[in-house]
This record gives structure tokens, sequence and C-alpha cells, in this order.
């Protein structure tokens, strides 16, 4: 089996949060990308001053944004942000103009996805991008 065969039909677990100190205010993502329950790639960084669901938007863009490129196409993503989770569903519509552009760009790199699940999680549940998040923040 070659390399780009096995990376096409990869299956991974995504883990995205954004933080935001203040709201808006300085503002960073969290990506933890797994597979097999072992972490292969992350993204943590500063993304300037946003606010909290823009941050969690970002960090979902990135997520799907990295999955894309390594042409990965069942994948499973877990946010914390349930507005972000049930806009992405369809369950909620996006309001906020803000948001629009942001959610706008996450379907259409979902649309490159064959087969793609979010779902919600509880903070607790995500600890690993939160850490990427804050030690973001904190650099």
């Amino acid at each position: 089996m070659s390399l780009l065969w096995w990376n096409l039909s990869l299956s991974v677990v995504v883990y995205c949060d954004g933080a935001s100190r203040s709201n808006p205010g300085e503002a960073s993502i969290g990506v933890s990308i797994t597979e097999s329950q072992l972490e292969i790639a992350t993204i943590s960084k500063k993304i300037g001053v946003a606010s909290n669901n823009v941050a969690e938007y970002l960090a979902l863009i990135e997520g799907l944004k990295y999955c894309v490129n390594s042409k990965v196409q069942t994948v499973c993503f877990y946010l914390d942000s349930k507005l972000v989770v049930e806009q992405i569903i369809g369950n909620f519509k996006v309001k906020s103009e803000n948001l629009k552009e942001h959610y706008n760009e996450a379907i259409n790199l979902i649309s490159e996805i064959d087969n793609f699940t979010i779902e919600h999680v509880y903070r607790e549940d995500n600890k690993r991008a939160d850490q990427l998040a804050n030690q973001a923040l904190d650099e």
C-alpha cells in the first residue's frame, strides 16, 4: 500500500478550541489532530483581537484546512462551542454578520471532505485543544 493511498483513506479526530481574553480581546486557537488516539499534529497560534465565537470558528477552519490539505476524507470534529456546532449542523441560524464569513468558509471546506461529522463536547472533554489555545496566548 502506498503512503498516498493510505493518506487518502485516513480517518482522524480533531479537537478544536478558541480562546479570547476579554470578549473581544487577545485571542488564539488550539487544534489537536489525532489518529487512533495518537496526536499526529497540533495548531496553536494567536489570531489577534477577536471574540470567543470568532476564535472558535477560526480553530474549526484551521482544522478543516489541515484535513483538506492532507486529503483526509473521514473526520470527526469535537468543539466545546455549542453555538458553532449547532450552526454548522444547521440547527441554529448564523445571525451575526461577523460570523457569516467564517461560517461560509467552514462550509466550503467541509464540502471537500467526504465523511464529515461534528459534535459538541463539554469543556472538560476538550482539554488538549484548550491547552493549545492558552499556550499560544501565554507565549
